[in-house]
């Protein structure tokens, strides 16, 4: 299980989103993404109060972007995780998840980590754990109504690991009243058959990272004894994914939706149809009447 092992094609066609979309073929569709991303976010830092490259850790990338900081300090705060299968893909490039939002009195923060192969899963997970910690801790102190986590992929795994580890959630228990709901958003959660994968090439994954960072494995029955989640009680997960996601990502929502019935009282899992794809489900966020941004906006509101 190393960076040297061969990539299967198929397996390689299942686990890139891009092939899966009804819109464009996969060059096209990946180009016209990052224009969106860029002109998306280049209008949000024109016309919405922000904060850009706030540090969280002593790192390169371990910095976040605040919108909405006009906002009154008990406003939600909303943190945004962005995908790239840990190895690509930035916070300069979300604004999506900015306007509607903060249109609708929620600050948005944008999460920022190092990439692989400059670090290791492990140290962006640890980097994520520290921002939401430190984003509790401010939602206490403002008396804020609330964290609310989005993750899109490999963002999404991310959101993931913080109710995986009962150590993190221990030493936040103070804070974690805060925390009241997650979205996850066409995520990965078996990291296995990433091992017949180019993007192996660059996460390195080990047996050992790939045992404690697989939350639904392929095998239900090979799942990690649950644990207690103290202070998670009023805390609502929603696993989301579009019809013309890869089905593989389909599939690992569902499979992570019920693991997650065993660890969590509140969870829904919703499949967005009318061919919502895995880039579109996070593009359509600009959009007040697109089905997610309602449901996310009224969730938040009703808390």
């Amino acid at each position: 299980m190393s960076s040297s092992s061969a990539v299967n094609e198929k397996v390689e066609y299942d686990y890139m989103p891009s092939n899966w979309s009804k819109r464009y073929g996969p060059t096209e569709l990946l180009a016209r993404y990052f224009k969106f991303c860029e002109n998306t976010t280049a209008q949000v830092r024109g016309s919405i109060e922000h904060e850009l490259d706030v540090p969280y850790a002593a790192s390169e990338k371990a910095k976040y972007d605040s919108y909405g900081t006009n906002l009154p300090d008990d406003a939600p705060i909303l943190l945004f995780i962005h995908g790239g299968y840990w190895m690509e893909f930035s916070k300069d490039l979300s604004g999506f998840a900015v306007p509607n939002f903060v249109a609708n009195g929620v600050k948005v923060v944008l999460a920022g980590y190092d990439l692989c192969p400059n670090v290791r899963l492990p140290d962006i997970v640890r980097q994520i754990k520290t921002l939401v910690a430190k984003l509790l801790n401010l939602a206490k102190n403002l008396g804020s109504k609330g964290v609310w986590l989005a993750g899109h992929s490999a963002g999404a795994h991310l959101a993931a690991s913080l109710l995986h580890d009962p150590d993190w959630l221990a030493e936040n228990r103070a804070s974690l009243a805060w925390l009241r709901g997650a979205w996850f958003l066409s995520g990965v959660y078996a990291l296995e058959p990433l091992l017949r994968t180019s993007v192996q090439e660059a996460l390195r994954l080990t047996p050992e990272e790939i045992e404690k960072y697989t939350f639904a494995p392929l095998d239900e029955g090979k799942q990690q004894p649950n644990q207690q989640h103290s202070g998670l009680d009023n805390f609502k997960a929603v696993v989301v994914v579009g019809e013309s996601d890869s089905p593989i990502f389909v599939e690992e929502s569902r499979r992570y939706a019920r693991r997650l019935t065993s660890i969590v009282d509140n969870v829904e899992y919703l499949l967005l149809r009318n061919d919502v794809d895995h880039f579109d489900i996070v593009e359509n966020l600009t959009k007040a009447d697109f089905v997610l941004s309602r449901h996310m906006v009224d969730s938040i509101k009703r808390s």
